[in-house]
């Protein structure tokens, strides 16, 4: 494996930070992986690499993913937000930023917002979970199947051809290469299974927040994830008077859609910025 990043160190663990684009004028960009993305500078790359030209985006890859240590570490979202603001600062990059969070992470990014306003200009949210979307869940299900995907992965089952989705758009063979090597490693790792236990209580802690910060929302059809997404998300929308462009597409709509939603997201930062 080789990180093509930044190595920043926290607490003697080895966090990645990647970064694309100049340093100007315009909004930094972080973007902010879903749970279990086992490469999230990969997964996001046909969106970024749209945009990169334009303005300065930053992938901070949290412990467990992508090139970062796999460490047992604490994953409420304090502890979350913590390690990637410092990891941010360590690696040399300064607030105020836009969050561009994808599923559960649009849980992080709303405690930031709430925690620390002055250090988010705005958020983009890519499918991102709502917290009310959790009380739909059956996490007794959720758990099981995740310490069932961790036995399948100390089989081995994770190397079987297209069996476990990724992303190949826009990567370059060796990418390709160096995004499988990291499923092999991170996929069902003891990070992921301990980040997906603590999101019932990190999405209590956000039932009655609201944000104050410019936000757009990008949406997918739901049909991957149940009859419940798109109610909950635009009721979301609705309490913090955003808009929301809804996609017939799946869960993952920066593979889906990155051209479209690369333009709409210009629009926004230009309107804002």
């Amino acid at each position: 494996m080789q990180p093509n990043g930044t190595i920043v160190e926290i607490d003697s663990r080895k966090i990645h930070v990647y970064v694309e684009g100049e340093r100007n004028n315009k909004p930094v960009l972080v973007f902010m992986s879903g749970s279990a993305t086992v490469a999230p500078i990969y997964d996001f790359k046909p969106l970024y690499s749209l945009l990169s030209n334009k303005y300065r985006i930053i992938v901070v890859e949290k412990t467990g993913y992508g090139y970062s240590d796999i460490v047992k570490v604490p994953r409420d979202l304090p502890a979350l937000s913590d390690e990637v603001r410092t990891a941010l600062a360590l690696a040399g990059e300064k607030p105020p930023y836009v969050l561009v969070p994808h599923s559960m992470s649009g849980l992080e990014a709303i405690y930031w917002a709430e925690k620390y306003p002055e250090e988010v200009a705005a958020i983009i949210g890519l499918d991102m979970s709502p917290p009310e979307s959790y009380n739909f869940v059956n996490f007794s299900k959720v758990n099981f199947f995740a310490t069932l995907g961790r036995f399948a992965v100390w089989n081995g089952f994770q190397r079987i051809p297209h069996l476990y989705p990724l992303n190949t758009q826009t990567l370059t063979e060796q990418e390709i290469k160096q995004q499988k090597l990291l499923m092999y490693r991170n996929a069902g790792d003891i990070d992921f299974i301990l980040e997906s236990k603590s999101i019932p209580d990190n999405a209590k802690i956000l039932e009655d927040v609201k944000i104050n910060v410019p936000m757009l929302l990008f949406t997918s059809n739901g049909k991957e994830i149940g009859k419940y997404w798109l109610p909950c998300q635009e009721k979301f929308a609705a309490e913090n008077h955003t808009q929301l462009i809804k996609l017939n597409c799946g869960h993952y709509i920066h593979w889906y859609e990155p051209e479209f939603i690369a333009q709409k997201m210009i629009e926004f930062l230009n309107a804002h910025f």
